[in-house]
């Protein structure tokens, strides 16, 4: 009758003890580094939303004119990172193709610099089209 581990046991569970550990902190430092990438990702999201709000509420027949005037690179500061906006200028058309790119430095980033882009049609035409109704 043997009352008690034996040493053997003992370091046996405690190896089995710290791989499984191993593989569990493993896991929490990537998931926080997951985490992080996506909320830089996320807020350059929201910054190129911010900029394709500004640019919807300026009437279509100045909506060229208007990229053209904010197509400079714009330092946005989110999170404690610096993004960098800029706007795509399309050729003058009856409909453009605004598009507005967002770049940021990050550790989780091909090459250290990630980007995101969007864009919407807008039409400069100075009249709304008018459409036959269905009889």
């Amino acid at each position: 009758a043997d009352a008690g581990f034996t040493l053997v046991e003992v370091l046996a569970s405690l190896a089995v003890i710290g791989v499984v550990m191993t593989a569990v902190t493993t896991f929490f430092v990537r998931s926080m580094v997951t985490v992080h990438i996506e909320g830089a990702r996320q807020a350059a999201i929201q910054v190129a939303s911010d900029a394709m709000e500004q640019l919807r509420a300026v009437p279509g027949s100045l909506a060229l004119q208007w990229i053209q005037a904010n197509a400079s690179a714009t330092t946005v500061s989110s999170n404690g990172l610096d993004y960098q906006r800029r706007w795509d200028v399309p050729s003058p058309a009856d409909l453009v193709t605004a598009t507005v790119r967002v770049t940021w430095t990050g550790r989780g980033c091909p090459s250290g610099t990630c980007s995101y882009s969007t864009s919407t049609l807008i039409s400069t035409a100075a009249i709304e089209p008018i459409f036959e109704q269905s009889a």
